[in-house]
């Protein structure tokens, strides 16, 4: 739950519902109502997709990746932002993205006003972490304020998948084979996993969940204190999504569900009914 925008956003669980996008077909945002066990297809490809009040926050790849929202009542959407939106993420009254265009973090509030730039890197991802901002550049992985002052230089590795779990920055390190990393925000001190290559990277506050690029991209477990690992699914995974207590990705662009403990993963073929 904690990595589920730095995979794309691409599943949601909301007032008794799972929004699961489309990637076999693009053709739309598929939602299943847990109390009918019904579901349809809406119009919109959806990416990172955030609860706000009454609506979805979203990147809309059917728009250009257009910044939107769309009310969970009425299911009626609209543009907030006519800029196209990547890893976005709400935070308290603002809603943070990277411009695609530019590829600057900017911030706007729910209904899109108050526009402004917070950091003028080139940046690749970011995170939120109450009164912080942790981005991963070209430079380095940086921190800034939420309205972007008091920058300061983290880390000199170039960081993919940034993650923060308690005191550590977890990402793929670009710098040195993209090895998974954790770094102390408060010693300084790293740690590399010399057999971990995240293709794909999550966390539900207490572990890590990987999709190993060097192991045909299966699933692995980590303890990031200890750095125990252990290899819970054999399937070629992708978009690694925790809701709940259960771990959604995709493998050959179909989505798969299985338990947070390992397991038998369960294709979920009710998408492909709906469409």
């Amino acid at each position: 739950m904690i990595g589920n925008i730095c995979n794309g956003g691409l599943a949601l669980k909301i007032d008794g519902s799972l929004l699961l996008t489309d990637l076999k077909n693009y053709s739309g945002t598929f939602i299943r109502y847990d109390e009918t066990e019904e579901g349809k297809l809406l119009d919109g490809v959806f990416w990172f997709m955030n609860k706000a009040d009454d609506m979805i926050v979203y990147s809309d790849q059917a728009r250009g990746n257009r910044l939107c929202c769309m009310n969970i009542r009425s299911q009626a959407s609209q543009v907030l932002v006519d800029q196209p939106a990547y890893g976005v993420i709400v935070h308290g009254d603002w809603i943070y993205y990277i411009n695609e265009s530019d590829h600057a973090i900017y911030r706007c509030t729910l209904n899109g006003k108050d526009k402004s730039r917070i950091a003028d890197d080139r940046v690749e991802s970011f995170l939120m972490d109450e009164d912080r901002i942790y981005y991963a550049s070209q430079q380095g992985i940086r921190s800034c304020s939420l309205s972007g002052k008091d920058r300061e230089l983290v880390s000199e590795d170039a960081a993919v998948f940034l993650l923060k779990v308690d005191n550590k920055l977890v990402y793929a390190n670009r710098t040195n084979r993209y090895l998974l990393t954790l770094h102390d925000i408060h010693t300084g001190m790293t740690r590399q996993e010399e057999e971990i290559s995240p293709n794909s990277l999550n966390s539900d506050g207490r572990y890590l969940y990987c999709a190993n690029r060097s192991n045909e991209r299966t699933i692995y477990r980590i303890d990031p204190d200890t750095g125990h690992k252990i290899r819970i699914c054999g399937e070629s995974a992708d978009y690694l999504h925790i809701v709940e207590d259960m771990l959604y990705f995709c493998s050959r662009r179909n989505w798969f569900r299985m338990s947070l403990t390992g397991g038998q993963a369960v294709k979920i073929d009710s998408i492909e009914r709906s469409l």
